[in-house]
């Protein structure tokens, strides 16, 4: 298998991206401007569940698996 370039399955972070995203759409009111937005990501970065990242990284070899199994194609992840 050639290696997926930029494959979302096998990069945590996009994981990590998008439950800061949920956050910051979740929040009311929205924030006035970057630096409160700035604000807003660093907090939300800052009080992510060490539980998250373990599970994060548990899930690593499902994930390659996925990926194998589905030949580089797009996976449940």
């Amino acid at each position: 298998m050639s290696w997926p370039p930029n494959s979302p399955e096998l990069n945590p972070m996009e994981y990590i991206w998008d439950v800061i995203e949920r956050q910051l759409k979740a929040q009311t009111p929205p924030c006035p401007n970057i630096s409160t937005l700035c604000d807003h990501c660093l907090d939300i970065w800052y009080n992510l569940s060490p539980v998250m990242y373990q599970k994060l990284v548990a899930s690593m070899p499902r994930r390659v698996a996925a990926v194998l199994k589905d030949k580089g194609g797009a996976t449940r992840y």
